[in-house]
């Protein structure tokens, strides 16, 4: 956030002052818990809070002035709103709007925060400083989060990251309008979120309203292998990009596509095409589709200026995130990998994929995939079958519908202390034979199986 008086920020929220239009305001708050230094608290409301009634609470925190929708009794500047929500998108967008950095937005079933995360290492190649790139932290991804991220701007930022997600139809339209990138893609169309859509066509909708949000002159980019027809209603005239990996022959006929793709236990080797040009590439992140989540990386950052030699240089580069296939070793003959951020069909089997291609004793440890409505029994239906095509050595699952995909009543479980409790003497003799084992947990966010990750650590006296 740049300094702005309390008058000058009445006068661009087009909303009436109370109080002291000369104080200062630095910093953006929402959060009570929080102590700021010269902060301006958005006093939001939802269906079971009101932060009116802790206004006075976030004076104590720092803050020096509050945007509410009534006047409070507390001796501070006061500015007041219609709806304290849409008045902290509208900073943000008058914000962005001024100070105007190179920016890139990003949404999708799956893969969206790993495509953020390559494209910022690869901006900061770009800017030659990492504090010149801002991007989304964590997932703080919806229609609260994005406003948040883009206040964080300052005059030192010449790219914005942008991730943006989704579980209702008009939020990523709310979010991208505040967003206004020069560049963005739709990563994928899964089941996921689908009691919030209704059906894939629905997701496919919701996502597309990325591209109604771009700049004049901004770059719309698809991914070949999950394009809709309908979105190019929403794309209108904007110059459109593709990128391509199915490893068939119809990725050649996209602007970015990998050849003489190589999988290893460390991630993989490829060459990248980037319209003309192309250059060898050695990616340490797991899996094809991490393939092409660089991909999409690299035609977000090249079209806000980011060269080849960048991109590689980005790409190459590693920042292990936990829960998304963050791997803890044990000992030599011993790995676990988290990837227990979150879970829907299209990551189920990425994440089998992975796992299938270890030369070790292959656990499953799988939790439910939450949020598909009427579709969740197919779902995990799909992803049993995919995994029992993959022929793993041992599927354990935990939840109410996941049994399916053990396949096996003795391996499902209602608790995952009792999973632990099976799994621990499997673990420890394999370690004691020297026989390698690799256990990968996966589930949706309610299912919170990094927790069984944490647990089995804690056998091995391992921190996580």
């Amino acid at each position: 956030m740049i300094k702005q008086t309390t008058q000058q920020i009445a006068e661009i929220l087009h909303a009436r002052l109370f109080g002291d239009g000369n104080v200062t305001v630095t910093t953006v708050s929402t959060d009570t818990r929080q102590a700021v230094e010269n902060g301006l608290f958005f006093a939001l409301k939802g269906e079971k809070f009101d932060a009116h009634d802790y206004a006075e609470k976030a004076v104590e925190q720092g803050c020096v002035a509050l945007v509410v929708e009534r006047e409070l009794p507390i001796a501070v500047p006061q500015i007041i709103v219609v709806d304290t929500r849409l008045a902290l998108g509208e900073l943000a967008k008058w914000l962005k709007s001024t100070l105007n950095p190179k920016t890139v937005a990003m949404t999708g079933s799956s893969g969206k925060t790993t495509v953020k995360e390559m494209t910022a290492k690869i901006l900061q190649k770009t800017a030659a400083c990492e504090e010149d790139v801002l991007y989304t932290f964590g997932n703080l991804n919806n229609d609260l989060g994005v406003p948040m991220t883009l206040l964080r701007l300052t005059e030192q930022h010449k790219f914005a990251v942008i991730e943006l997600g989704a579980n209702h139809i008009g939020e990523i339209a709310y979010t991208t309008a505040i967003a206004q990138p020069d560049a963005c893609l739709v990563n994928n169309v899964a089941s996921a979120h689908l009691e919030g859509f209704g059906s894939i066509e629905g997701v496919a909708a919701a996502k597309g309203e990325i591209y109604r949000g771009l700049k004049e002159n901004g770059k719309a980019i698809i991914n070949q292998a999950f394009y809709y027809p309908q979105w190019r209603k929403e794309i209108g005239d904007h110059e459109l990009q593709s990128f391509s990996y199915t490893g068939s022959d119809q990725d050649s006929y996209a602007d970015f596509w990998a050849e003489n793709v190589s999988l290893n236990l460390n991630g993989s080797t490829f060459i990248l095409h980037a319209f003309e040009e192309e250059i060898e590439i050695n990616l340490p992140y797991l899996g094809a589709h991490n393939v092409s989540n660089a991909l999409a990386a690299t035609a977000l950052a090249m079209a806000v200026g980011a060269s080849l030699a960048d991109v590689k240089a980005g790409l190459e580069q590693r920042l292990q995130v936990k829960g998304r296939l963050y791997p803890v070793e044990i000992n030599e003959h011993c790995l676990f990998i988290d990837d227990t951020y979150n879970a829907n069909v299209d990551s189920m089997k990425s994440a089998i994929s992975v796992l299938k291609n270890y030369p070790a004793f292959r656990i499953f440890a799988v939790g439910d995939m939450a949020e598909l409505g009427k579709e969740s029994t197919q779902c995990h239906q799909e992803v049993a079958d995919f995994a029992q095509q993959a022929g793993l050595d041992l599927i354990v699952s935990f939840g109410k519908e996941s049994a399916v995909i053990s396949a096996n009543a003795q391996h499902h479980f209602t608790d995952k202390q009792t999973m632990s409790d099976f799994l621990l003497p499997i673990i420890s003799q394999k370690i004691a034979e020297k026989q390698p084992l690799v256990l990968l947990a996966k589930g949706s966010r309610s299912q919170k199986m990094e927790t069984l990750i944490a647990d089995l650590c804690r056998a091995f006296h391992i921190q996580f």
